[in-house]
C-alpha cells in the first residue's frame, strides 16, 4: 500500500506505506503523549510540517529555557537529549499541565541502555508515551522512494533502471535518496543516456 499524501499543504508529496501507516494513524488521531520514532530520511520531519499545518499546533526543533506552552507541541528532535535534566522539565511541564506532546525522533526510548547516563525519569516518562515506529523500506517502497526523489530532479528513466540499482543498495532511506544521485549522476556524466551496463559498471 503506497499512496502521496497532501494534507492541504504545497510542501512535497508525503509517501504513506505500510513502513509508516501506523505512525499516520497516531497523528491522525492525536493521542496526548506520543513518539514517532524513524530512521535517517524516513520523513519524520516531513510528517511533523504537514501535521502542524493541518491542525495548528505549534512545532520546535529544540528544548526551550521558558516553558511557556499553551498548545498542543510537536517537538522534532533527531537525537533525545535523555540525560540532560532540562529535558525532564520540558516532559513534565506539559504532562503536569495536561498539554498534548508529540515528539518526532531517531531515538527509541527502548534502546536507550538502562546503564547510560540517561536520568531514569526522563525514561520513564517518555515510555509513558504511545510510541510509533517508522520501518525502513521494503522493495515496493524503496523503488517508490527511488522514483520519487527522480521526479524532485525532474528526472524520469525507465522501471528497470531502479530495478536494477535496487540489487545492489540496502533497504534503507539514506540508500534510496544516494541510489536516486547516482543515477542523475550517471544521467550528467554520459549525456542524459543510461542504460542497465552503466548501473552494473558503476557498482560492480
Amino acid at each position: 500500500m503506497q499512496t502521496f499524501l497532501d494534507l492541504n499543504s504545497t510542501d512535497e508529496d508525503i509517501l504513506i506505506s505500510n513502513e509508516n501507516i501506523e505512525s499516520f494513524k497516531l497523528l491522525k488521531n492525536k493521542k496526548k503523549y506520543s513518539i514517532i520514532v524513524g530512521p535517517e530520511k524516513s520523513g519524520k520531519s516531513k510528517l511533523a510540517k504537514k501535521f502542524a499545518n493541518l491542525h495548528n499546533i505549534e512545532l520546535i526543533n529544540d528544548i526551550p529555557h521558558n516553558l511557556k506552552f499553551k498548545n498542543d507541541t510537536y517537538l522534532d528532535l533527531n537525537k533525545l537529549p535523555t540525560n540532560e535534566e532540562s529535558f525532564f522539565h520540558f516532559l513534565q511541564y506539559f504532562i503536569a499541565n495536561d498539554i498534548s506532546l508529540t515528539i518526532f525522533t531517531s531515538s527509541s526510548p527502548f534502546s536507550i541502555d538502562t546503564r547510560s547516563k540517561a536520568v531514569p525519569d526522563i525514561l520513564s516518562r517518555l515510555k509513558s508515551f504511545n510510541i510509533s515506529n517508522i520501518e525502513q523500506p521494503q522493495d515496493d517502497l524503496l523503488f517508490k522512494l527511488i522514483q520519487k526523489f527522480l521526479k524532485f530532479k525532474s528526472i524520469s528513466v525507465s522501471d528497470n533502471i531502479i530495478e536494477c540499482t535496487m540489487n545492489y543498495i540496502n533497504r534503507t532511506y539514506v540508500d534510496a535518496l544516494n541510489a536516486s544521485e547516482t543515477i542523475n549522476n550517471l544521467l550528467y556524466q554520459n549525456n542524459h543516456n543510461i542504460n542497465l551496463s552503466l548501473i552494473k559498471q558503476y557498482y560492480e
